[in-house]
């Protein structure tokens, strides 16, 4: 065999290579990609459920308490306006702590989820 040979077999060699290597960074990558995407809508899911598991027993316990405080004071209409201004009461406080209840903890979930290894907005 003569040089040019030796090299061409070579230089081809390198683009086999090349090739492997650039398909297996795409599917690490397309891997990677679908273990975030399912581990995001595996958490929605299961944040749905509680949601709603949530909302029942909320739902539920604020009836009785209604009832609870209607049967106290002989007015069911006056227990479930107590219960909704309680409910307004917490209204109003949730939308002035929102940048500190809501936001900050969903910012700080979302890094988490694609980032896990970055913890500087944790040390903020």
């Amino acid at each position: 065999m003569d040089k040019r040979e030796t090299i061409s077999e070579e230089i081809s060699d390198i683009k086999k290579e090349i090739n492997t290597y650039i398909n297996s960074k795409i599917d690490l990558t397309k891997l990677q990609a679908a273990e975030d995407l399912s581990r995001f809508v595996s958490g929605i899911a299961v944040k749905l459920v509680l949601f709603y598991i949530g909302l029942f027993v909320l739902l539920f316990v604020s009836m009785a308490g209604a009832f609870a405080i209607g049967s106290y004071t002989q007015s069911n209409e006056i227990g479930f306006i107590a219960v909704a201004g309680i409910y307004f009461l917490i209204a109003i406080i949730f939308y002035l702590l929102k940048g500190k209840l809501i936001q900050t903890p969903v910012i700080k979930s979302f890094i988490q989820l694609f980032f896990p290894n970055f913890s500087k907005y944790d040390k903020e």
